[in-house]
């Protein structure tokens, strides 16, 4: 199968082609919805301008339009965007001849309703659809459904049930949309809780009620589309539907490989747009200020660094940067080069190489970043402890690890790790015992100096009381109860010397879908 985003590429671009105008001059207008898409599918704006005569924000104040050329409007079914539609054809002359109209998918019945009371745009409709577009491939095999804000807390705070419905609503078009682009008609599975963790938390029981109302939905779509699913040689697909409940140690643990932990450790990336804020030295040696996408189409090495290890990926790029000196044709003074900052240097007066340059320098930049930032939080060090706690107490030889209980001990008064660290090697602990006593967790927050009367005190006590919302009671009510029963599917790796200590942890879905395959 092609991957995610070059089929959603397709799909947008055959909505586009498939739009008759005169002489072909189309005018596409989008909203920030599309305009967020299109930056995650297009590497540059000459890719999509090969289909369109122009492109503008809706919302733009410099957009002019042209009462002699069709308008194509890919827009979200919004108050606003039908307002600036109408308002579009309202003056005299209108801004475009005609227009057509590609709304994105499951609109809503009370806003088509406005759009319907709306009687000047109606006169220049030359066509209206809506669009299986409605989610983002972030990367080739991964996408977001959009517009839910905070999805944990949404599908898990009872206080929020009532906003469950229709946030499931968008999960399911999400998920058909991507059926419909892949073109699969898959199996459905989905991960069904143990009684005691659905007697603790109701919101366990959504991963079956999403598969149950997708699996609608789907067979709909199916009856109504003669022509879906295309047909393929590929054996049936398998589309597995499972939560956060799933896996509670993935959240806590450490990992060390080249993205996640980038993600999670460096400061200076804001995660939710995947850009990077760093600084470079230039050609003059002065230090600029620099942004970075972080998207498999605009930076192949990110595609093939991402997933590997940290320590890895630093000595691929470290070659990558030595062969780009190497065959660099102008005199480069090469002989003081003994560190990682000495080969940036040399690089960043490279003349030449341009963007290969400014990708590897990029890179360069994030990978010292977090290799710093491990030394500074003593991250590794404590990596070994965390992955025996979520190994089920096994070291990486399969052995049970002895004094575990001492060896957390140990990682906890490390003076260089943060709070949230402690905190979370805390819950990896809790986890792995099956929950403590609330009075065990007030003595191990003093042991890490925060006592009650601490600003934090309380919210992490009414984190560690929050676990029961994901189906696990990490607060056990005594001392002698026992530990809270529910089944891992997540793994660990045992005697292998090919992988770090720091990486034996397999997460519960790479598990269960090693385990499909």
């Amino acid at each position: 199968m092609s991957d995610l985003i070059e089929l959603h590429r397709e799909q947008l671009l055959g909505v586009i082609n498939d739009i008759k105008t005169e002489h072909n001059v189309k005018f596409l207008v989008i909203d920030d919805y599309f305009e967020n898409l299109l930056n995650y599918l297009f590497d540059e704006p000459q890719q999509l301008l090969r289909h369109v005569t122009a492109v503008d924000r809706i919302d733009s104040p410099k957009r002019n339009g042209q009462p002699s050329v069709e308008v194509i409007y890919l827009l979200k079914p919004t108050k606003f965007n039908i307002n600036c539609m109408e308002a579009d054809f309202s003056n005299r002359p209108p801004k475009y001849r005609c227009c057509h109209i590609r709304f994105l998918s499951n609109s809503e019945p009370h806003v088509m309703k406005y759009f319907a009371s709306k009687r000047i745009i109606s006169q220049y409709i030359n066509t209206i659809n809506e669009v299986n577009l409605s989610f983002i491939p972030k990367q080739s095999q991964l996408f977001l459904t959009t517009d839910i804000d905070k999805p944990l807390q949404l599908f898990f705070n009872r206080q929020c049930a009532s906003l469950i419905a229709k946030n499931m609503a968008k999960v399911v078009q999400s998920l058909l949309n991507v059926c419909i682009v892949t073109g699969e008609y898959p199996i459905i599975r989905y991960s069904m809780p143990s009684a005691n963790q659905a007697e603790l938390a109701p919101a366990t029981y959504l991963a079956k009620k999403l598969a149950f109302e997708f699996q609608d939905v789907l067979d709909n779509y199916a009856r109504q589309n003669s022509d879906f699913p295309p047909p393929s040689s590929r054996p049936r697909a398998i589309l597995v539907i499972t939560d956060r409940t799933l896996d509670l140690f993935s959240p806590m643990l450490h990992d060390f490989s080249y993205q996640a932990m980038a993600y999670d450790v460096v400061p200076e990336i804001d995660i939710g747009e995947d850009i990077y804020h760093y600084k470079v030295e230039n050609e003059k040696g002065e230090q600029e200020d620099k942004t970075a996408k972080l998207l498999d189409i605009l930076n192949p090495e990110w595609e093939e660094l991402k997933n590997q290890h940290i320590v890895d990926a630093s000595e691929y790029l470290s070659g990558k940067i030595k062969e780009m000196i190497a065959k660099n044709p102008l005199l480069v003074d090469r002989s003081n080069v003994k560190t990682t900052t000495d080969l940036l240097s040399v690089v960043a007066h490279l003349k030449g190489f341009d963007e290969d340059r400014r990708r590897l320098i990029l890179h360069r930049t994030l990978i010292d970043r977090c290799l710093e930032i491990n030394r500074e939080r003593k991250l590794a060090e404590s990596a070994d402890i965390e992955q025996c706690m979520a190994s089920f107490g096994l070291d990486s030889e399969g052995e049970r690890f002895k004094h575990i209980t001492d060896a957390f001990l140990q990682i906890l008064v490390i003076k260089e790790s943060s709070l949230t660290d402690k905190v979370r090697y805390l819950i990896t602990y809790a986890l792995y015992r099956g929950g403590i006593i609330e009075q065990d967790f007030i003595k191990l927050l003093a042991f890490i100096g925060l006592d009650p009367s601490h600003e934090f005190f309380n919210h992490f006590m009414r984190l560690f009381k929050n676990f029961e919302q994901l189906g696990f009671k990490l607060i056990k009510d005594e001392a002698r109860a026992k530990p809270f029963k529910r089944e891992w599917y997540h793994d660990t790796i045992i005697k292998d010397s090919t992988v770090y200590n720091t990486s034996r942890f397999v997460p519960a879905t790479g598990s269960v879908l090693s385990k499909l395959i």
